[in-house]
């Protein structure tokens, strides 16, 4: 077991590679699980990975001691999930943190527009009610659309468009006391107006309150399956780009309101007429970091990994703009079919794109595809990289065409019969 070690909450998915960006500096990770059961939409990873594994039952002051017993440097969140036990361990640790005075506004929806606002940080207008005459009041004097979604949600689940204060009303009640993916049950939601203009990713890492930007993207959204917004492709832009000027600014702003001093942030913002606004932010890394190290050099885990075990190199290199060494994206297949997938009809034309870099299959031949309409329903996600972006543009557009219900081949699922409807 190395000597240095590192305590990473939720270390699943993309946050899986913190073994890696640690271990390159010497660390060991302990991988500390925030719940007993098994996270949903959350593939396992290999805990040989990790020197220690510590589960959270309930017990507070008893994974604090526990922890503290194997002396780690730094505690952080590696999912969304993990975002308020790793402000209170490294709380109670006396290690760098975040604190726990504003762990709910960095979870908390609703929260943490009112905290952005109340620092004097242009935010939307918005409401937290569990009341549907409440909400269809708020929409009469809104006007125009409310979007309406959990209050502690993830990856767009339950996120819906509502043009009128009785759509509003019954996303409400499609959504409260529902269990969402994260393990929480919606005693109410947030409705908030809805911002006009294009949506960017910018994500930082921060330490001792200095913020570096490690990467920008841009999303690519369209309406189907009655969702209006469905993000289907991410792009990373160069640090040049006519946007990030704009957006920057105004992230480090969100970060300070906030209280986001150390470790990763992922902030969804949107270049509105008024100009940037918050769609909202997350403590924690984003879904696409090694993809950002292949293209850039370094992201956020590595940025991470010196802020909290070498903090006088980040201080020396902050302010850095980041290189793209080449166009990069990320995008999703959106299905619009029901039943069980036989086969997709056009995925080799998918991989002879020319910017083709690997294609991920979520949902394989024999299992169950659903319409898409949030992030853990997509049945398959493409990555893609070349030296030219206008190549890589073409093939998102290509790769857009090539989707829809053509691409699917499904055998029907034959609707219950009378046996099955009985109790």
């Amino acid at each position: 077991m190395p000597e240095l070690q590192v305590a990473v909450v939720d270390a699943f998915g993309a946050t899986f590679r913190y073994t890696d960006a640690f271990a390159a500096l010497g660390a060991g990770v302990i991988q500390v699980q925030s719940t007993t059961e098994h996270l949903a939409g959350v593939a396992p990873v290999d805990s040989s990975k990790f020197t220690s594994t510590l589960v959270h039952d309930g017990d507070l002051d008893g994974l604090a001691d526990r922890l503290a017993a194997l002396n780690p440097r730094a505690v952080l969140p590696g999912r969304e999930s993990g975002v308020e036990l790793a402000d209170a361990l490294s709380e109670r640790l006396g290690l760098r943190t975040n604190g726990t005075e504003l762990s709910q506004a960095r979870r908390d929806k609703y929260l943490q527009i009112e905290r952005v606002k109340a620092r004097g940080v242009p935010a939307m207008r918005q409401i937290r009610t569990d009341d549907e005459d409440e909400l269809r009041a708020w929409h009469e004097t809104l006007g125009g659309t409310a979007v309406v979604k959990p209050l502690r949600g993830g990856g767009g689940e339950g996120v819906t468009f509502c043009d009128s204060p009785d759509e509003s009303a019954a996303a409400l009640a499609s959504l409260l006391h529902r269990m969402n993916s994260l393990g929480e049950r919606n005693s109410c939601v947030v409705a908030q107006e809805y911002l006009v203009g294009a949506e960017y990713i910018v994500n930082t890492v921060s330490c001792d309150g200095l913020h570096q930007v490690t990467d920008v993207w841009s999303t690519d959204r369209i309406t189907a399956n009655g969702v209006r917004d469905l993000v289907v492709a991410q792009v990373l832009l160069r640090s040049d780009d006519p946007s990030v000027p704009e957006l920057v600014p105004y992230a480090h702003q969100v970060l300070d309101a906030l209280g986001i001093r150390h470790g990763a942030a992922h902030l969804e913002i949107k270049l509105t007429p008024e100009g940037p606004r918050l769609v909202e932010a997350g403590a924690r890394p984003s879904g696409l970091p090694y993809y950002v190290a292949e293209a850039i050099g370094e992201g956020q885990l590595e940025w991470s990994a010196d802020a909290y075990l070498r903090p006088e190199r980040f201080k020396a290199r902050a302010g850095k703009h980041y290189r793209r060494r080449s166009a990069f994206a990320w995008a999703a297949l959106a299905s619009p079919v029901s039943g069980r997938l036989v086969r997709y009809r056009a995925l080799d034309e998918v991989r002879h794109l020319e910017s083709f870099r690997d294609v991920t299959l979520l949902v394989g031949p024999g299992d169950r595809i659903v319409p898409t309409t949030w992030d853990l329903e997509y049945p398959a996600t493409v990555t893609l990289s070349h030296p030219v972006e206008a190549v890589l543009r073409r093939d998102l557009n290509t790769l857009r065409f090539l989707d829809g219900e053509g691409m699917y081949e499904v055998h029907a699922e034959p609707a219950p019969g009378p046996s099955q409807d009985r109790v």
